[in-house]
C-alpha cells in the first residue's frame, strides 16, 4: 500500500527548514536519489549563506577545493528525516496550509 510522507530537511542553518512530500511504500529517504535531490535542492537555495569568496583565493584551483570541501561538508550536515503523515499534518507544515505549495520528491502512485 501506497504511504504518504512528510519530509522535513535542514540545511546546515538555523532557518533553512524546508518540507517536501513522497508517495511510496517504503521510507523514500531508503533511496539515494531522494535524498541526493534534496540535498541539491538545499544547496540551491541555501549554500549562498557559506560566504565563500573566491577573490580570496590565489587560484581557481584553490576556489574550486573549498568549494568541493563546502559540498562534501554541506552533504554530511544535512538534517533529514521522513515520517508517514496524514493530510492535516501535511497542511500543518505547507506554507499557508496548502499541500500543492510542497514539492513531491519521489511518487510511486502511477507505477504499475
Amino acid at each position: 500500500m501506497i504511504k504518504q510522507w512528510l519530509i522535513t530537511a535542514e540545511a546546515p542553518f538555523c532557518g533553512t527548514e524546508t518540507h517536501y512530500i513522497a508517495y511510496s511504500k517504503e521510507d523514500p529517504l531508503e533511496r539515494s536519489e531522494v535524498e541526493d535531490g534534496i540535498i541539491q535542492d538545499l544547496w540551491d537555495n541555501y549554500s549562498y549563506l557559506l560566504n565563500i569568496d573566491d577573490e580570496e583565493f590565489n587560484s581557481e584551483e584553490e576556489s574550486d577545493e573549498a568549494w568541493d570541501q563546502a559540498w562534501e561538508d554541506w552533504r554530511c550536515d544535512c538534517n533529514i528525516y521522513a515520517e508517514e503523515a496524514t493530510d492535516e499534518e501535511i497542511e500543518m507544515n505547507a506554507p499557508g496550509g496548502d499541500i500543492n505549495c510542497l514539492e513531491i520528491v519521489y511518487d510511486e502512485r502511477n507505477e504499475k
